[in-house]
């Protein structure tokens, strides 16, 4: 049963596979009958391409030839027209350029020489010869000309000298650094300097002249500026209205006079040194720097800011002309090519510098003949100026080329010579003084008081250490003082200010020297011997209380450690010398055991002759020297009081003793004739001494 059911399934199997075989080969003919209408298809299409080919390639390379040729025309057509519009050029703008660029529409002007450039460099390489060559280079040279006059005109349009209150208050805004007031000052608006800009970089690019043309037109901006400034500084009223400011928000601040104003700015300026070298100092070696006293300090002193008012209003030109040319050398940015900047500005700043340099040798010459005439206000107005000129050094280096600070360091030279020849010429008044002694004609005070030349001499040495910084820069030029500073040098190690004071002490002791000998010449020309001592004396006295109260002994010292001790010195060795000259008066009376001794109130008749003439040279000497000494004035109260003290110290006792011993004694028939003072009424003329109301 199993086996049958076997055969049954296998059986059944068989016949499925049959089926399908016979099905799959039915495909399979089927496909292969569609395989072979398929290639025939292609086939056919194959030669029906080959056909089409063979039909449009020419067309299509007929048509190739035939677009090359139309481009070939249109390129000789397009050609031709631009040759044609090289023809037609002249004739297109000739009436442009005869008219010249309009301001605001200088495009069309420039376009029309473009074109006309165009123009020139097709007919210089193709047609040099022609005609047409020299019509366009005539009308493009025309229209250059043109250019360059609207150029000028639109720089003398929209430019005009800066009126002194304006350039004063850019002074004053600059330091206060108001830039925001800073922009009012622009004189050339932003369309035309954009128009001003485009004109110089297409003159530029064709190279033509235009530098010169700037460079002219606005150095006279800067020249008539600071020219106008000077005819204000004329005025009466520049010395309280200059450097005010005059803008909105400062209208309540107190008017300052130029000096003061000047004062202000350079402290600043001071200030800001101080702070850049102080903050370069700690970055590099971490160290923290406290201000110290230094030559700033002094600017602020009365007799500064009443100074030289020439030098004030010199040095506001020196500042108004740094100004200017900063203002100038930022609208030159806006306008001139880079390239240019460095010439442009040397030709535009060189005849407001040499103005500056000009007038700085006249001030000078005129302060040289100041000094000649011993106003030697004017010579330390010349310090002054000079310390605030070095100030003014990172501003210059900021603002001028090498060539430009070269001309200005003659200003600084000139101002610096002009300090050494100040300097030379005291010693020269003061070292002349004391050789000056006209027979028959006195230039001593009667009274022996301090002389004017002490005076003079002590107030300009007082007045040299404000300067102590500059002077010390010029002294140490010459090698006589460089070589006495090297001498202190080796005994004690100075730091950079303190070697300048030690050159200024150098100096001071010169003159003190030379002082000092002046004063013991023109002793001589008084003919009593106490008043040579009380003259010398007066006058020694007042250089040492002058040295001490102003401080100058310590700087002095520096040059000269035994100068405090060899002035007390003097002053004893002076008074002792005065009270010397009581001896003569003395003598007759000093020594009692030379004198006859009184028995019972009497004295032998040979005697009596001998107590007369002792008691009459006594009073004849007595009252010639208190009339003398009653005419001299001993201004310093101390030493005066102390003169008088030692005077009665010295004569009085020795007065009593005599008196004493004489007075009673019967050695005359009229006593009261010769002895005419009693003791007490000694010590009251003594006391009247130096008092000519007494």
């Amino acid at each position: 049963m199993n086996n049958l059911d076997s055969s049954l399934q296998a059986h059944n199997k068989l016949e499925k596979e049959t089926t399908n075989l016979v099905l799959l080969k039915d495909r399979v003919d089927k496909y292969h009958d569609l395989s072979t209408q398929m290639s025939s298809i292609l086939t056919i299409f194959e030669k029906r391409l080959g056909n089409l080919e063979q039909t449009i390639l020419p067309v299509y390379q007929e048509t190739e030839q035939l677009q090359k040729r139309q481009q070939n025309l249109e390129a000789t057509l397009n050609c031709l027209e631009n040759v044609l519009s090289h023809y037609d050029v002249s004739q297109e703008v000739c009436q442009l350029i005869h008219q010249g660029p309009i301001e605001g529409s200088i495009g069309t002007f420039l376009d029309a020489l473009a074109k006309l450039r165009a123009a020139m460099d097709y007919f210089l390489h193709n047609n040099s010869q022609s005609v047409e060559l020299e019509n366009v280079t005539s009308l493009f040279n025309n229209g250059c000309e043109g250019l360059n006059q609207h150029y000028s005109m639109l720089l003398k349009k929209h430019s005009a000298p800066l009126k002194p209150v304006e350039l004063l208050d850019l002074i004053y805004i600059e330091d206060d650094s108001s830039s925001d007031e800073f922009t009012s000052f622009r004189q050339l608006s932003q369309s035309t300097r954009e128009e001003l800009f485009t004109i110089s970089h297409w003159l530029e690019q064709n190279m033509r002249e235009y530098t010169h043309i700037y460079a002219t037109e606005r150095g006279e901006v800067v020249l008539r500026s600071l020219q106008l400034l000077k005819d204000h500084q004329k005025s009466s009223s520049w010395g309280t209205e200059a450097l005010r400011p005059r803008h909105s928000g400062r209208q309540n601040e107190p008017k300052k006079n130029t000096s003061a104003r000047l004062q202000q700015i350079f402290e600043k300026k001071a200030n800001k040194l101080y702070l850049r070298a102080t903050q370069t100092i700690e970055q590099s070696t971490g160290f923290s720097i406290k201000k110290a006293s230094s030559h700033t300090d002094h600017l602020t002193s009365e007799d500064l800011l009443d100074g030289d008012q020439e030098l004030d209003k010199y040095l506001v030109m020196l500042l108004g002309l740094q100004r200017l040319l900063n203002w100038e050398r930022a609208i030159m940015r806006d306008i001139i090519p880079q390239s240019k900047h460095n010439e442009v500005f040397a030709r535009l700043a060189y005849n407001a510098i040499d103005l500056v340099v000009k007038d700085a040798d006249a001030i000078t010459q005129r302060i040289l003949r100041c000094i000649s005439r011993k106003e030697w206000t004017s010579a330390l107005g010349i310090f002054s100026a000079l310390k605030r000129v070095i100030l003014l050094q990172p501003d210059i280096e900021r603002t001028y080329d090498a060539a430009q600070r070269e001309q200005l360091t003659k200003v600084l030279n000139k101002l610096q010579q002009t300090g050494a020849k100040a300097l030379e010429h005291f010693l020269d008044v003061v070292k002349g003084e004391s050789s000056t002694n006209i027979v028959g004609q006195s230039n001593v005070p009667k009274d022996a008081t301090v002389h004017e030349l002490t005076s003079n001499t002590i107030w300009f040495l007082e007045h040299l250490y404000e300067h102590f910084d500059v002077i010390g820069s010029i002294l140490a030029q010459d090698v006589l003082y460089s070589t006495q500073l090297d001498t202190i040098l080796m005994k004690k190690a100075l730091p950079g200010e303190e070697r300048n004071k030690a050159l200024l002490a150098i100096y001071i002791k010169k003159a003190l020297a030379e002082l000092n000998l002046s004063i013991m010449n023109k002793c001589e020309q008084y003919n009593d011997q106490a008043t040579k001592h009380l003259f010398r004396l007066n006058n020694i006295h007042y250089i040492l209380k002058s040295l001490q109260r102003s401080n100058l002994i310590d700087l002095v010292t520096l040059a000269e450690p035994e100068c405090e001790h060899s002035y007390l010195e003097m002053i004893r060795e002076l008074k002792t010398s005065y009270q010397k000259t009581w001896s003569k008066m003395l003598s007759g009376i000093y020594s009692l055991e030379e004198l006859p001794k009184p028995v019972g109130g009497k004295v032998k008749d040979k005697d009596r002759s001998v107590l007369k003439e002792r008691f009459s040279n006594f009073n004849k000497d007595f009252e010639e020297a208190c009339k003398i000494q009653r005419g001299i004035s001993i201004p310093d109260v101390i030493l005066r009081e102390g003169i008088k003290r030692d005077n009665v110290e010295h004569i009085l006792p020795n007065y009593n003793r005599f008196f004493e011993m004489y007075a009673g004694v019967q050695f005359s028939k009229n006593p009261d004739k010769y002895v005419k003072y009693r003791p007490h009424e000694i010590n009251a003329m003594l006391s009247k001494l130096f008092d000519d109301s007494a």
